[in-house]
């Protein structure tokens, strides 16, 4: 068996759906924040568990997607969290 191929035959569609997924979140998330009147304020929970995941998709990648709160904000609240 060629477990390679299995494996690209079985992935390839959950990494579709995972795509479209992602898509369809960055789309309602630009929809919702254009309806909003100002910059939403996050507490340090929040801007904490945004940062976690910012920081499994590293700086590169976060600067793309984040909308809400500034990478840099997410770090601090990161650290204050830590503490």
């Amino acid at each position: 068996m060629d477990w390679a191929r299995i494996l690209a035959y079985v992935t390839g569609p959950v990494d579709q759906e995972l795509l479209a997924r992602n898509q369809h979140l960055a789309a309602e998330s630009r929809i919702l924040k254009a309806q909003l009147n100002g910059r939403p304020k996050l507490s340090d929970g929040e801007r904490g568990a945004l940062g976690e995941i910012g920081h499994r998709l590293g700086r590169k990648v976060l600067a793309e997607v984040a909308t809400v709160a500034r990478p840099d904000r997410q770090a601090l609240a990161i650290a204050r969290l830590r503490r």
